[in-house]
């Protein structure tokens, strides 16, 4: 049985608007919250959002800059536990086609998009459940569980091929993932082979985090501390006031940690941060030194696989 169509006309296409408009409004005003934040309060609970209702209407058009997000900073607990979270945390860098010419290096670390997809669906296949930082640093700091086989995928650099090749995989798999972005690289134009502000905000609205990677992608730890200091702290800033809301994640450049550039990590108000330390069981007491396995051009399925576990 087909469900029969109603046409309507001019007047009643300008009447169903105006009852949308007075609904959002009505919303607004009950709860605070603008129907685009639904996706961040959905993924701050483990709530899935499909890619239909965390991104806006093909159709709409932005008329304003974009509402701050109503999202309250985090905080580590004083007393961490010592609990151990078996959680696999994957990182990529580039998803794209290399080019021939390019450094053996940035080829290395250059994952084919027909690659990447595999990756995920085989994931998704085997019961993986891909989980957001929230709900990492609810696990770490609350004592929460995660879902059963959780895996963080995570992309260092802000490389718009990510955008381009990884996110739509994502999306159609309702993975979230987190993107560490450089805040200098980032910008308001073309964006060149580098995430723009406004990337960052659609690849928020379809529910990924956008974490700091610095400012200047320099090791921390060969640093002076006031330096350190600054690239923490600037590159935090600059992201929250572009995207609105608080900035709670952070990968080291090239690993770079130690107990020092740990507890400036702290201080800078970050509660979770990622190393390149290898291993997928990841200690609770030390939230700022998480451990994450590196997915290369040449690691494949069963490579991705052995790294999580499977």
């Amino acid at each position: 049985m087909h469900a029969r169509r109603i046409g309507v006309g001019p007047a009643a296409s300008v009447a169903a608007l105006l009852v949308v408009a007075l609904g959002v409004a009505a919303a607004v005003r009950a709860t605070g919250v603008l129907p685009r934040d639904r996706a961040h309060a959905a993924r701050s609970t483990g709530t899935t959002v499909t890619a239909a209702a965390a991104a806006p209407a093909a159709h709409a058009v932005a008329v304003a800059p974009p509402v701050p997000h109503r999202r309250h900073r985090l905080q580590l607990p004083a007393d961490l536990a010592a609990r151990k979270l078996e959680l696999p945390i994957l990182t990529y860098h580039r998803i794209d086609r290399p080019a021939p010419r390019e450094p053996a290096m940035e080829r290395r670390l250059t994952v084919a998009p027909a690659d990447f997809a595999a990756q995920m669906r085989w994931l998704a296949a085997h019961g993986y459940h891909g989980v957001t930082e929230r709900q990492v640093y609810d696990a770490v700091a609350h004592g929460r569980e995660l879902p059963p086989r959780p895996v963080l995928v995570t992309f260092d650099d802000g490389y718009r091929d990510v955008l381009t090749y990884a996110v739509p995989v994502l999306e159609r798999l309702h993975f979230p993932a987190t993107a560490f972005v450089i805040t200098n690289r980032t910008g308001d134009g073309a964006g060149g082979p580098w995430l723009t502000w406004a990337d960052l905000h659609r690849m928020e609205r379809l529910g990924l985090d956008v974490g700091s990677h610095t400012v200047s992608h320099r090791n921390l730890t060969a640093l002076p501390p006031a330096a350190a200091r600054d690239e923490l702290v600037r590159s935090r800033r600059a992201l929250e006031l572009r995207l609105g809301h608080p900035v709670h994640w952070f990968a080291y450049p090239f690993g770079g940690v130690d107990g020092p550039v740990a507890a400036l990590t702290r201080q800078a108000g970050y509660v979770l941060a990622v190393t390149t330390r290898p291993g997928r069981v990841q200690d609770g007491s030390r939230p700022l030194e998480l451990h994450r396995d590196e997915v290369l051009d040449t690691t494949g399925v069963a490579g991705v696989a052995a790294l999580v576990g499977g």
